[in-house]
């Protein structure tokens, strides 16, 4: 399937949206820290976009910006490469890096923004590629592995095998029952959509821990194995009276974008995953240096993914998933067989820099990978 270049939109963008820009009907689940009677709100359904038009259209702006990574033409990426492959122990595969820049100017022209902010900064994306062998061997992961891992339980995986991921709840959630969308010739199905918040460790102190809004678009094309994640910061997620950490004084409101994209490659039948992010921390570090550790940061999750996933096999299954959020979230086993015995990511061990949806929340570039 070939895409056209890549046509800059106005959602999924790192200035992120208002929560009263969230499609209507979404279900709130109530936080510990219920806000106060005389807190405004717009839940979305005045002035709001249908549910189906919102996902069709983060779909619009983000199958073929991703694509252009690694393009399913088999042409040449539209990404800036950056260096050579980086390796590690608990991977078989390479990973990746590439870089792409947005210009503020760019920005300024986009329909639906808000338009020529003098303060609107250029917008760098990073992103990494990996190609993995379809199997539960060590080294390496099966689809039915990253299908439960990212599409079916994304939340859940990030907080069991990032380290400093210290809290991750699910704030809202849309019945998106019977929707299908066509976008760019394709069919997609399976769609969830759901506002996340995370709450990230940052060392040292006494710098603040920082929490990530988003609301998360996934979806599956039909026909093939195939499936994307689409995260859009919420800017004024602090308002809602479904925002738990969000609200939370002690930590910083920061704000990142991704679009990955996990599929099974037609000819050689290996796992491709791209990840691609913008990020900004909230901090006082200029954005330039925050974007020197996010390269390094970013292909590390492979590398914890993969030193991670043995433990989950061979587990036995926990009770469901309560969808009421909070951090006690347990997350099932993934459905693979492996002889490795369980040795799940300690919460203690030392923090190994910025990842994923922390990217580059540190006030501190992370050293460079090895």
């Amino acid at each position: 399937m070939t895409y056209s270049k890549a046509v800059l939109g106005p959602l999924v963008r790192l200035e992120g949206i208002s929560i009263n820009s969230l499609p209507s009907g979404g279900k709130g689940v109530e936080p510990s820290n219920p806000a106060s009677s005389t807190e405004k709100y717009n839940d979305g359904s005045r002035a709001a976009p249908a549910l189906k038009a919102f996902i069709t259209n983060v779909l619009a702006e983000s199958v073929p910006f991703i694509d252009g990574v690694a393009p399913k033409s088999g042409g040449a990426s539209e990404w800036k490469v950056k260096g050579s492959p980086k390796k590690f122990l608990s991977s078989e595969a390479p990973v990746q890096l590439y870089e792409k820049t947005v210009s503020g100017k760019d920005l300024d022209k986009v329909e639906g923004m808000n338009q020529f902010r003098p303060d609107r900064k250029d917008e760098t994306w990073f992103c990494r590629r990996s190609c993995h062998r379809n199997s539960t061997d060590k080294g390496t992961a099966s689809w039915a592995e990253f299908l439960h891992s990212f599409k079916e339980h994304h939340a859940e995986s990030e907080k069991a095998f990032t380290p400093t991921v210290i809290g991750a709840r699910e704030a809202m959630r849309w019945d998106t029952s019977g929707i299908e969308v066509q976008v760019h010739g394709g069919n997609w199905t399976n769609i969830t959509v759901a506002v996340e918040e995370m709450k990230h460790k940052i060392d040292p102190k006494p710098l603040k821990n920082r929490t990530f809004p988003v609301v998360q678009v996934a979806a599956t094309l039909e026909g093939n194995e195939e499936f994307l994640v689409i995260s859009i910061p919420l800017n004024d997620f602090n308002k809602s009276p479904y925002a738990e950490f969000a609200k939370d004084k002690s930590l910083v409101m920061a704000a990142y974008t991704s679009i990955e994209r996990i599929r099974i490659l037609p000819s050689k039948g290996d796992v491709e995953w791209i990840m691609a992010t913008a990020s900004d921390a909230g901090g006082v570090l200029p954005q330039w240096m925050q974007n020197l550790a996010v390269p390094s940061t970013i292909a590390k999750d492979v590398e914890l993914f993969l030193s991670w996933i043995p433990s989950t096999r061979d587990q036995p299954k926990p009770a469901p998933i309560s969808k009421s959020g909070g951090p006690e979230k347990s997350l099932p086993p993934a459905p693979a067989s492996s002889n490795t015995a369980p040795s799940p990511i300690s919460k203690t061990e030392p923090n190994p820099g910025i990842t994923r949806q922390e990217s580059s929340n540190k006030d501190l570039p992370a050293p460079p990978s090895q």
